[in-house]
């Protein structure tokens, strides 16, 4: 896939090349789920819908930038290897919604609440919504599978996957310990920044940025040079890019995200934007922190007034002068390895500019 020069572009064909990709793995599993029983064949129609629903493909483009970056050659191995993780990241989004009891995703219901819906609508409303949670964690469990799968049949040989394993087993396992903490935490005002932000390194930056760009990494096997400088921009870029989602998460509508406003909110997950906005508030804005956020009920009014106390107390301020310097050590690291003279190293800075 040739790297034209908008990263727009390059992200739309890029997303054109890794879904083809998948198209194609897909297609034959569903066939082999038809051969064992021919209704599992809809899970793989599950785990397409969810794919097809949109997003930006970030981890694929990450794990592909990285390895071009570290002088990998292009082929339809790395577009196959990059897919993987978009099937792992399905895995992690059907998980995530089932245990947020997240309404919408990409703008749609989840599948979960979409599963549980067709089950009352077929006649079964008694067991509607544990069918739905149900069968979303099975379509979720296939495709963590088929992400394992669809990397050992990239085409590499068995010493490189063997090689990219090792980052991607890390960036699974911190997601999953992420992920408890999360749920450990969610609505307890009293988690500090600094526990907030390794919740967020663990199960956002180290996940999403970070694993990407070292199984990329790994797959081309560069000179330790060129590893570290990649290392450090993944580092920066994971950072900037957790802070940003908290700030979508807490201040973006529903219409950007495709999740439901107030979902944060009302499950009360900890964040380094509101952990630092308590910090910094004055006693009448911890407590209405500390009563709204984790409330069930909250309304869209209660997350209007949160807003309102996070900008005031300067922690949104502040996250944004975070994400800022953080895209600034991103690039810097790019260029101290001359990364900064190719085009695979320029997209690299491309992506870490958007975050700001």
């Amino acid at each position: 896939m040739p790297l034209d020069d908008d990263p727009q572009a390059l992200q739309r064909a890029l997303r054109q090349s890794v879904d083809a990709a998948i198209s194609t793995f897909l297609a034959a599993q569903r066939e082999r789920m038809r051969e064992l029983a021919p209704a599992s064949a809809a899970l793989v129609d599950m785990i397409e819908l969810i794919l097809g629903g949109g997003g930006k493909r970030l981890r694929p483009m990450l794990c592909y930038l990285a390895y071009r970056a570290s002088g990998g050659p292009e082929g339809p191995e790395i577009l196959t290897a990059a897919g993987s993780l978009e099937l792992l990241h399905t895995f992690a989004i059907l998980h995530d919604d089932v245990m947020d009891q997240a309404l919408l995703r990409r703008g749609l219901p989840a599948l979960h609440r979409r599963l549980a819906d067709e089950r009352r609508g077929a006649g079964h409303p008694n067991d509607a919504d544990t069918y739905g949670v149900s069968v979303a964690v099975l379509a979720g469990d296939l495709a963590l599978v088929l992400s394992d799968a669809m990397m050992a049949s990239s085409g590499f040989d068995k010493a490189t996957v063997a090689r990219a394993l090792v980052p991607l087993e890390e960036m699974r396992v911190q997601a999953v310990a992420g992920q408890y903490l999360d749920i450990l935490q969610a609505g307890d005002p009293s988690t500090g920044p600094e526990e907030a932000a390794r919740i967020a390194r663990l199960k956002t930056a180290g996940y999403s940025v970070v694993g990407p760009v070292a199984v990329g990494t790994a797959l081309a096997d560069p000179p330790p040079a060129v590893a570290e400088a990649l290392a450090r921009y993944a580092r920066a870029v994971g950072e900037a890019f957790f802070l940003r989602d908290e700030v979508l998460g807490l201040f973006a509508e529903a219409e950007e995200t495709g999740k439901d406003a107030e979902s944060d909110l009302r499950r009360g997950k900890p964040t380094t934007l509101v952990a630092d906005a308590v910090a910094r508030s004055p006693a009448a804005g911890r407590q209405v922190i500390e009563r709204l956020w984790g409330n069930p009920e909250a309304t869209i009014a209660d997350l209007g007034a949160v807003r309102e106390i996070v900008e005031a107390s300067g922690a949104l301020g502040a996250a944004t002068r975070a994400i800022g310097a953080l895209v600034d050590e991103a690039v810097e690291s790019l260029g101290e390895a001359a990364l900064l003279e190719a085009r695979p190293g320029q997209l690299l800075a491309g992506l870490a500019e958007r975050l700001r």
